[in-house]
């Protein structure tokens, strides 16, 4: 040690004791049970300071094990220079499976899809998707509103992959619900024909939807979605990674469904981005960024 003197640190705990958890100031976590029977973690973020009159804007995030942290630390970098960044103070309501593992698979089918994919069969339970957006709407915002200084009427739906599906297929149910929704290489292959058939229905000529009360709509895709992307190349058994994506057309069918949405909402209310060198699982912390920007709008 050459005579130094040794490191202490305050507060440390004693003899057989833990380190106290690193918590973000503002956060608190909630076990809630559906009246599904199904029970979720709800972490929620409130920015300090006092809210805005109505209340801060809500960003509702699903598969929130894996992202609540994320969205808090992108808020709460960002919204202090809304100036420089475009990003004002919101709250984030994260909703996660209740269990430790970042994507509960299992769970995700259940809740984010209305059926079976078009062109295949999976084993586990599906069609959950009207009760958890029952929860969503109907249990948890309700309750979280009377209890929190929420502003009902500028809220956003964030979801990714098969979550960014749910997110569509939540739009076509409810579009008045969120006023912004983001769709991150949503999984439109689960059942394309069905819930272009929903928004048609839903959002199309025929509904004739007042353009001021038109919803937001914010999706993207990854360069390489449609393909593999080059440090994936060096892995055995890519090639069937490349025909399952050849297949499922990801970019393509993001891309025309956000063209259709705009034609029926308005140009500026739809946005579709393309993001070069990122992939299905990098593109999430690019879309982050970009989705909290589009939603202060």
């Amino acid at each position: 040690m050459n005579g130094a003197t040794p490191t202490t640190f305050q507060d440390a705990p004693g003899p057989g004791e833990a380190w106290p958890p690193l918590t973000w100031p503002g956060t608190q976590v909630r076990r809630l049970r559906a009246a599904s029977g199904v029970q979720y973690r709800v972490s929620i973020w409130l920015p300090p300071g006092t809210p805005p009159p109505g209340g801060f804007p809500a960003f509702y995030v699903l598969d929130a094990n894996a992202l609540f942290g994320t969205f808090v630390e992108a808020l709460r970098r960002s919204s202090r220079r809304p100036d420089a960044t475009g990003i004002h103070p919101a709250a984030v309501i994260g909703i996660a499976h209740d269990g430790d593992e970042l994507f509960m698979e299992a769970d995700r089918r259940r809740d984010f899809t209305m059926g079976q994919p078009a062109h295949e069969v999976v084993a586990d339970a599906v069609g959950g998707a009207p009760a958890f957006l029952a929860f969503i709407l109907d249990e948890l915002a309700p309750q979280l509103r009377r209890e929190l200084p929420l502003d009902g009427a500028r809220q956003t739906l964030f979801g990714h992959s098969l979550a960014g599906h749910f997110v569509l297929q939540a739009l076509a149910a409810r579009p008045g619900a969120f006023r912004t929704w983001a769709a991150i290489s949503p999984s439109i292959w689960w059942d394309e024909a069905g819930l272009r058939a929903e928004l048609t229905a839903a959002l199309g000529p025929s509904a004739r939807a007042a353009v001021a009360d038109a919803p937001r709509v914010f999706m993207a895709a990854g360069e390489w979605e449609d393909a593999v992307p080059p440090w994936q190349r060096r892995h055995p058994g890519y090639e069937q990674l490349v025909e399952r994506r050849a297949q499922r057309h990801m970019v393509a069918s993001a891309r025309a469904l956000a063209d259709e949405l705009a034609a029926w909402l308005g140009s500026g209310r739809v946005v579709f981005r393309l993001f070069p060198e990122e992939d299905h699982a990098s593109i999430v912390m690019i879309a982050v960024q970009r989705v909290l920007r589009f939603a202060s709008a």
